[in-house]
């Protein structure tokens, strides 16, 4: 199982993450960076585990901890097609101003 650790701080190392979520040694984690839509960046963590039994204590464990002030985030990693890892962090917030295609629809009422 893949965890997904959201929300780290900006400071965080890999050493760090893997202190805090109580990791063997030899476990695969990774910490990315994303910019968001304010150019920020967003930092979050993958850790590669070899059981689900052991994702769903660790995402048990941490989520909704604090750390240096962020509220971590920890659920199952979904993996996504690669045209979607670039869409905007916050694309369901931002209001729609193309065309409609439902409207065009022979289904719809006129």
């Amino acid at each position: 199982m893949i965890v997904f650790i959201g929300n780290l701080p900006a400071e965080i190392t890999v050493k760090d993450l893997v202190d805090v979520a109580q990791l063997a040694a030899g476990t695969a984690v990774r910490i990315c960076k994303k910019r968001d839509s304010d150019g920020g960046l967003y930092r979050y963590g993958l850790v590669h585990l070899k059981s689900d039994r052991e994702g769903r204590k660790l995402i048990r464990r941490l989520h909704g901890t604090g750390m240096s002030g962020n509220s971590l985030q920890a659920r199952e990693y979904g993996h996504r097609r690669a045209s979607n890892e670039r869409r905007r962090l916050d694309w369901r917030s931002v209001p729609w101003h193309g065309p409609e295609r439902r409207n065009g629809e022979r289904r719809t009422p006129d």
